[in-house]
């Protein structure tokens, strides 16, 4: 009965370590598995980590990019736009100042063209022109400005074409307190007879 006993003893003892074992094994089992399974899930979420890092460094460089070539490109705009203004302001500077070559050939060219001698000598409808340049054109007044004693003055050539002949006019213009007079103004037929027309002789 003792041996009996004994034995029961023994096999409860081995089944409860073998039970003990396998439970063992299973929670081995269970915490590896989940060892694995946090792994994994660290490893993907570094991957996407790393992926939207990658991307907002990306993203960034297009933005600098793109903010580069707009001030590049505003920098440009704003050079022209400066230089035109800087063009357009000396041009309307010479043509609205009371002094300018502009204007002063201006009122020569109407004083001429309504001389009878001048239309007598020239032909009708009489032109005036200034210097031809390289391509052809004729706008370029010929003109020397200088001071004397304090005063500005402007000596200034330019042309004139009737139906019969040419001709060269000559002037000068000086400043004086109420705006600016012509100092003489005359017209020289440029073929026979070479006729001389004064027009404006304001000199003492």
């Amino acid at each position: 009965k003792e041996v009996i006993m004994l034995f029961i003893s023994l096999h409860k003892a081995i089944y409860q370590r073998c039970i003990g074992s396998q439970l063992g094994n299973r929670l081995l089992a269970a915490v590896i598995s989940g060892h694995q399974l946090s792994t994994s899930q660290v490893t993907e979420d570094n991957r996407k980590s790393i992926s939207k890092h990658v991307r907002s460094d990306t993203s960034g460089y297009q933005k600098a990019k793109e903010a580069t070539r707009t001030t590049y490109y505003t920098a440009i705009v704003l050079v022209g736009v400066g230089v035109t203004g800087l063009m357009m302001y000396s041009v309307f500077k010479e043509l609205l100042s009371s002094f300018s070559p502009q204007t002063v050939y201006t009122a020569a060219v109407d004083k001429c063209i309504v001389h009878p001698r001048v239309n007598d000598f020239l032909g009708d409808e009489v032109k005036c022109y200034g210097e031809e340049s390289r391509r052809g054109r004729r706008q370029h007044i010929s003109h020397i400005s200088y001071e004397m004693e304090g005063v500005k003055g402007l000596r200034i050539k330019f042309h004139l074409k009737g139906q019969r002949r040419t001709a060269t006019a000559h002037l000068d213009a000086r400043e004086t307190a109420s705006g600016w007079e012509f100092r003489y103004l005359y017209v020289q037929i440029d073929a026979y007879p070479f006729e001389v027309i004064v027009i404006e002789d304001n000199r003492e």
